[in-house]
């Protein structure tokens, strides 16, 4: 159970940046959401802790959280390639 905490709230704080990152960056630039997706910093991490003990074990939970994170700033790196966003 202590692995699993461990894993759920180090790699979570990844995760979290990556997805809310991913929201910023796939939105038009507009004041207006800005502050609001960063005060869902918190919630979504939260959120996302409690997610992770629903996996079985701590080496899959610490496998899925990895991978979303990789894939999260994946995805942010390829729209700042593609020009898509001005990040």
């Amino acid at each position: 159970m202590v692995a699993r905490s461990f894993v759920a709230v180090l790699l979570s704080a990844p995760a979290t940046v990556a997805l809310v990152g991913l929201f910023l960056a796939a939105t038009p630039p507009a004041e207006a959401l800005r502050m609001p997706s960063l005060l869902m910093v918190f919630p979504v991490w939260v959120a996302i802790a409690c997610a992770s003990y629903l996996i079985p074990t701590a080496r899959w939970a610490a496998a899925a959280l990895i991978g979303f994170s990789l894939v999260g700033f994946g995805l942010i790196e390829l729209l700042k390639r593609t020009s898509v966003v001005g990040v």
